[in-house]
């Protein structure tokens, strides 16, 4: 199981690469994760990093059926279209194209964060101003995260039951 976790500060060089944290590296299993990195645009203006397996993993997945909706299209086209495969040099380091910086308004200080399967890249000030409004709601983000999480957990059994042909 994948479990990245940390916060590391870096900067990108003058060629635009930015090295990923060896703490981080040493996280990810290659042999089995795979080697580089699929970079997506994510929530909330966030780069996302997933390794390859975890990426085949968590891309969204639509029935061709809904290819026939507008905003089902058009989502892919951004989500795949605009999804970089990148690779890790004998450095550590990634080469991130500019226009997906300037895309997720990465300066040239950056956090990097390890958040369960996957890394990602912030702006280090956003990131620094987001843990500072973040930490003082801790217990109540806590919360609504296991409340959030339990009822998912709860779904996923009663779909499971009813598909075995189970009722409750």
């Amino acid at each position: 199981m994948l479990l990245l976790t940390g916060q590391y500060f870096h900067a990108f060089d003058a060629k635009s690469r930015l090295t990923i944290p060896a703490k981080l590296r040493e996280q990810i299993n290659r042999s089995e994760q795979g080697y580089g990195f699929v970079a997506v645009h994510g929530f909330d203006g966030v780069l996302y990093l997933y390794t390859p397996k975890t990426y085949e993993r968590v891309a969204p997945q639509f029935d061709s059926a809904l290819h026939t909706k507008r905003d089902v299209r058009d989502y892919e086209r951004i989500a795949y279209g605009l999804a970089e495969q990148l690779e890790v040099d004998r450095l550590g380091r990634i080469l991130i194209p500019e226009y997906t910086r300037q895309a997720c308004g990465l300066s040239k200080e950056v956090a990097v964060i390890g958040v369960r399967d996957h890394v990602e890249i912030w702006d280090r000030d956003k990131w620094q101003g987001f843990v500072q409004d973040r930490l003082a709601q801790h217990d109540e983000l806590a919360e609504r995260a296991m409340a959030v999480a339990g009822n998912a957990t709860a779904g996923q059994a009663d779909q499971t039951e009813a598909s075995a042909g189970k009722t409750t």
